[in-house]
């Protein structure tokens, strides 16, 4: 039995990339909603057939996919993706772009089909593979944890919809007692679900994944320490941005790029299962805090939305603050997908390091900027630079001699150009496309 491990995953990445591309180009022109929709539709199709070309001879059931049942799930995934995004651009209004909410409907319904066939395939199996479910807990529990939040999400928007707390219950007891309740309602939904189809009690692997060998203890323990320093720093330079230190605020901003490089480097050299759980975790907890701050729930709702106003920009004009969030996805992205090579870092190399170094160089050198964009040829000099320079590094740590600086200069220089030239949030747009570049290396 397969579950779906994202094998179209190259072809997922480039019609992301491309839909964000061509979304913001075809705006220029006034024909947004025609060609949005339709290039969303195609890569709709195209993806729901990938993903049963990767079904095709690996059926959940045990059985070979027949055409019947290819069709069934490129219909499933077709109609689910199409009513998700849909659903998004209504529910949270100028929080995403129509490509942005396609990313996310793609993988809630990647997750829904996915998890729900593991339920079939538990339904009609009597018996337990163990070794199967032992290395696939991560992609499981994965799934429960994105489905879940997502329905504890939309359930805690429906009931402060109903207005049923006013503005001080919401921020006291009552309502943090609706917010534990729906989060653990859902929790433990989440764990028995996982508990049932795998057999395996999902909090002993947690805990012995986080706590399981000496190297994994010794990465949590340098990831606290970081984020110490990395807090008592915050401390120390907080307070009110004037418009004369606009590049102090840039410098803050990118900051959360290279601690994120800090952190997930040794994570993914020296503790990879242990790097792929925590994402998971940490995205629980910015969905979690932003319910808290989007809905006004708790006492500290107020205090996350001052620190997270600090660093918005023009595009969360929504009521939902993504910023965080795609900057969180750009660099899990990639390594929930799934790869040992220097792939799986892409998002934490182009962000933490070349979209950090093109930021900052941009800013302070750049003097020749790109035709109709605000940014530089130096930023994108510094950018292509910095990340070959740190896929060197990474391939250094791994003792791995790669596939030749000759085609790393290529992904670096079609990545660097990309993140010039698009319009869409590169904290997203750019790890994906950089992902699908080194999946096609030789």
């Amino acid at each position: 039995m397969e579950a779906i491990r994202l094998h179209p995953a190259i072809v997922l990445s480039l019609g992301m990339s491309a839909t964000f591309t061509a979304h913001y180009q075809w705006s220029r022109i006034g024909k947004t909603a025609l060609y949005a929709e339709a290039s969303c539709f195609i890569w709709m199709l195209w993806l729901a057939c990938t993903v049963a070309v990767g079904y095709a001879g690996k059926s959940a059931f045990g059985d070979a996919f027949g055409l019947t049942q290819a069709i069934a799930v490129l219909l499933i995934v077709s109609v689910a993706q199409h009513m998700w995004r849909n659903e998004i651009l209504r529910s949270l209004p100028r929080s995403f772009t129509m490509g942005e909410a396609a990313v996310f409907a793609q993988g809630l319904t990647l997750a829904a089909v996915d998890f729900a066939i593991q339920v079939g395939y538990r339904l009609r199996s009597d018996e337990s593979d163990s070794a199967y479910w032992e290395s696939n807990m991560h992609v499981l529990c994965l799934e429960a944890v994105v489905l879940g939040l997502w329905m504890a999400g939309s359930v805690l928007a429906r009931v402060m919809a109903t207005g049923i707390l006013g503005k001080r219950a919401r921020r006291g007891i009552p309502g943090l007692t609706v917010l534990g309740s729906v989060l653990g309602g859902f929790g433990v939904l989440a764990l028995a679900l996982v508990s049932y189809i795998s057999q395996i009690n999902p909090i002993r692997w947690i805990l012995a994944t986080a706590f399981g060998s000496a190297a994994h203890i010794a990465v949590l323990a340098y990831w606290v320490a970081l984020l110490a320093v990395a807090g008592a720093i915050y401390a120390v330079a907080q307070g009110d941005v004037s418009e004369s230190t606009k590049f102090m605020l840039h410098v803050k901003r990118k900051s959360y790029h290279v601690l994120a490089a800090l952190m997930f480097v040794p994570g993914w050299v020296y503790a990879r299962p242990l790097l792929y759980m925590s994402f998971a975790v940490a995205a629980a907890g910015f969905v979690v805090a932003e319910c808290m701050r989007a809905l006004d729930l708790g006492p500290c709702s107020t205090s996350i939305d001052g620190f997270m106003r600090r660093f918005i920009d023009y595009r969360d004009a929504g009521p939902v603050v993504t910023a965080h969030f795609y900057l969180l996805l750009g660099c899990a992205l990639p390594v929930w997908l799934g790869h040992d090579s220097v792939a799986s870092l892409a998002g934490v190399l182009s962000l933490g390091v070349a979209d950090t170094a093109a930021s900052l160089v941009g800013m302070k050198l750049g003097r020749a900027r790109w035709p109709g964009t605000t940014k530089t040829v130096e930023g994108t000099v510094a950018f292509c630079l910095s990340l070959l320079v740190a896929i060197g590094v990474v391939l250094r740590l791994k003792g791995d001699v790669g596939v030749g600086w000759y085609w790393y200069a290529q992904v670096s220089v079609v990545v660097g150009v990309l993140e010039a030239w698009t319009e869409q949030n590169d904290n997203l747009v750019v790890p994906l496309c950089m992902y699908a570049l080194m999946q096609a290396l030789p």
